[in-house]
């Protein structure tokens, strides 16, 4: 891209210019040539921003797209996204002339429907508003490769930067829980258990939840106490290994750092005055994640309107112990969970480690496996796709789900499952549903030694 760019420069200068190509003395002096909008946005946006190892790179392939220069306009323009919803929406990566119909510039600005994924630039802070104002002329002027376009100023389209303390409004009605974890030296990462207690009060019954977390981060986890007379001192501890499921009971996982949850009208999360509760956060200052300071999350638990909720929801925590990835190999595996009751997905997400690059699911039937319900390709987590009401997928007693983890190991190291991105790999499904038998329902997945347990647990 650069070079054809180069050499296009060079004749239009000398067509400008003929006789002082020729080295006539009575030419013209040559003017010098702008560069291009879309030469300006490869190299101050994607080669800076986008195009680590594990992202848009020729390696990581995240999302099928790759961004280095050379492949980025080819493999955005007029392309597909690999996002199912986008895709359904009749979206392109980007489509000339149509900012917005254009997946890019949604998640940039970030301007994303349910189901569509996370905000880029991935785990960093947005770009500055002047730079997605041009690229947002840029696409509505047609996405050209080689001109300078109408609105592009010439400005430095520089990376964002966070500024300021992490800010999200409280709930008009609900709870607002914050975490602060110590700061993470470079070339380590840290996972952090936050115990502390909900406002005392009544019951509340949660049907939107909102998180926010600074950059560095992996994921953001929510879990309550098994024992409704558990009672944990306040305080954070590093907790770098699983949680105990026997303990604690997933409610939501997040991999984002923004997501704004909406449940389908009538369910809802049911918690507890005073309820003990624990937010685990995990921090990473190693390959493409960087996190600076000390790493804060906010999460907001929106009440429903009362006598709203006709049902109640749970979390599902899938979990393949048996994950191991050898040196110099591209292995896939995968595990299954079974329903016992009546079951509704209505969001599911994946979960893996640097060497990840593609996550499945699958309806699973008495050991058959069905038809694909997600894909997400390339590395970072998989998207939390959030469901419509009314196409979420339902399964009957006994019938299940199947995740699939494929890896690219081109290292002399094998990766075992374990909890450090840099060092382990997992593979980890998270899928969220109704209708539960209990308020505090919620069930674990768990494959070791090549068998598959489902675990329903409720009742403290």
């Amino acid at each position: 891209m650069k070079e054809r760019f180069a050499a296009l420069v060079g004749m239009v200068s000398c067509g400008l210019g003929f006789i002082g190509c020729g080295g006539g003395s009575d030419a013209p002096p040559l003017q010098p040539v702008e560069a291009a909008t879309f030469e300006r946005i490869q190299e101050q946006v994607f080669n800076v921003s986008c195009t680590a190892e594990a992202c848009h790179s020729s390696v990581g392939r995240a999302g099928e797209l790759v961004l280095e220069e050379g492949h980025s306009w080819d493999g955005l323009i007029n392309h597909t996204p690999s996002n199912p919803v986008a895709a359904a929406a009749g979206a392109m990566r980007v489509m000339p002339g149509d900012p917005e119909r254009s997946l890019l510039l949604n998640k940039l600005m970030p301007n994303l429907a349910a189901g569509e994924g996370r905000s880029m630039p991935y785990n960093a802070a947005p770009l500055p508003p002047e730079t997605v104002e041009i690229i947002r002329a840029w696409i509505d002027a047609g996405a050209p490769a080689y001109e300078r376009v109408a609105g592009d100023d010439g400005r430095e389209l520089g990376p964002g930067e966070d500024v300021g303390e992490l800010v999200l409004d409280p709930p008009t009605r609900g709870i607002q829980l914050k975490t602060t974890s110590p700061a993470v030296p470079m070339g380590t990462e840290e996972t952090g258990c936050h115990f502390m207690k909900l406002p005392p009060g009544g019951e509340i019954d949660v049907n939107r939840i909102q998180v926010a977390v600074t950059g560095g981060s992996h994921h953001v986890h929510l879990y309550r106490a098994a024992d409704p007379n558990l009672d944990v001192p306040d305080h954070y501890e590093v907790c770098n290994m699983a949680v105990n499921f026997d303990v604690w009971r997933l409610v939501v996982a997040v991999q984002l750092r923004r997501t704004d949850w909406e449940l389908p009208p009538g369910v809802a999360f049911h918690f507890r005055g005073g309820e003990q509760v624990l937010v685990q956060t995990h921090f990473v200052n190693v390959g493409s994640l960087e996190t600076e300071g000390e790493g804060k999350s906010i999460m907001n638990l929106h009440a429903a309107e009362p006598g709203t909720t006709t049902a109640y929801a749970g979390g599902m925590f899938g979990q393949d112990r048996d994950v191991f990835v050898p040196a110099h190999s591209t292995p896939t595996k995968a595990a299954e969970c079974v329903f016992p009751n009546p079951t509704t997905l209505i969001a599911q997400s994946g979960h893996y480690h640097f060497r990840g690059r593609q996550f499945r699911t699958y309806r699973w039937d008495e050991g058959v496996r069905g038809e694909e319900i997600y894909t997400y390709n390339g590395y970072d987590d998989p998207p939390f796709l959030v469901y419509d009401p009314l196409a979420s997928p339902s399964f009957a007693p006994g019938q299940g789900l199947q995740w699939e983890c494929y890896w690219e190991n081109a290292t002399s190291s094998d990766f075992k499952f374990g909890p450090f991105t840099d060092t382990n790999e997992h593979c980890n499904w998270f899928g969220f549903y109704y209708p539960t038998l209990t308020p505090d329902e919620s069930i674990t997945c768990i494959k070791e030694n090549g068998v598959a347990v489902t675990t329903v647990r409720s009742g403290g």
